[in-house]
């Protein structure tokens, strides 16, 4: 029987390797890529003229960037996934009610990716935003910690032992049978929390979407931790939280995004 086992193609793994490692590193010469990949630095030129030729990488003076063709890619991905229709009304009036900021986030390959933020008037404090895109470790969000409680432990465990438990800041759950713990309360109780799991001084409340029963994203609220005291934190914002979620998944059901 032939081998049917999903086969790499070196050069696409290589150029994917190169478009993150420009990112990474901020833009970077075909010396530095070379370096950063331990490959040669003829072939990391010719890859880096390949990419630029196709729009996917740009050059300023020597130093070569990630071309704005990627955004059209990203953005043509953002857009199509229906955790932006179905939350973005009811996130968009958490946020103006508690004057805090919100996150849309799902799951990509075991990472949290963040598909949209809205700010509220309170969130001053730019280290708390974070970017579009941005792909987190799960264990140290609100939203990730959601999502994972509509997975089985099983999905959780592969997770786990795919991207490790990597630590944020001294809160952050590092120990997988403590994960483990943690997600089965949030599916008794169906809110996340994280206090100061991701960054010290921050909050955040968070909770899954789920559409036909399948877990697609999260919604999160956050905010530094001095204008979130016990109470607010721990009853005010998940009841919050479970009526916009009521809502999310009310729409979704009607214009049944995922199918």
């Amino acid at each position: 029987m032939a081998d049917e086992s999903p086969r790499k193609i070196q050069s696409l793994e290589t150029a994917h390797r190169i478009a993150e490692a420009l990112q990474e590193l901020d833009g970077a010469g075909a010396s530095a890529i070379a370096d950063q990949l331990d490959i040669g630095r003829s072939t990391a030129y010719q890859y880096l003229m390949t990419l630029r030729e196709e729009g996917y990488v740009t050059k300023r003076d020597q130093t070569y960037h990630i071309g704005l063709k990627y955004l059209d890619h990203g953005m043509y991905a953002r857009d199509n996934h229906p955790m932006i229709e179905v939350s973005r009304p009811s996130l968009r009036d958490l946020v103006d009610e508690t004057g805090e900021i919100g996150w849309c986030t799902s799951e990509d390959n075991g990472k949290l990716v963040t598909l949209d933020i809205i700010e509220g008037d309170r969130n001053l404090n730019t280290k708390f935003r974070g970017r579009i895109g941005n792909r987190e470790y799960m264990n140290a969000h609100a939203g990730g910690k959601a999502i994972l409680s509509g997975y089985s432990n099983t999905q959780v465990s592969d997770i786990i032992e795919n991207h490790g438990l990597p630590a944020y800041t001294p809160q952050t759950i590092t120990d997988k049978e403590e994960l483990l713990s943690e997600i089965e309360q949030v599916r008794d109780e169906g809110v996340a929390f994280n206090d100061e799991e991701a960054i010290e001084g921050y909050r955040a409340v968070g909770a899954p979407v789920t559409l036909d029963g399948e877990t697609i994203g999260s919604i999160t609220i956050g905010g530094p931790k001095n204008r979130m005291p016990d109470e607010y934190y721990k009853e005010t914002l998940p009841e919050l939280i479970r009526g916009v979620i009521n809502e999310i998944e009310l729409r979704g059901s009607v214009s049944s995004p995922w199918e």
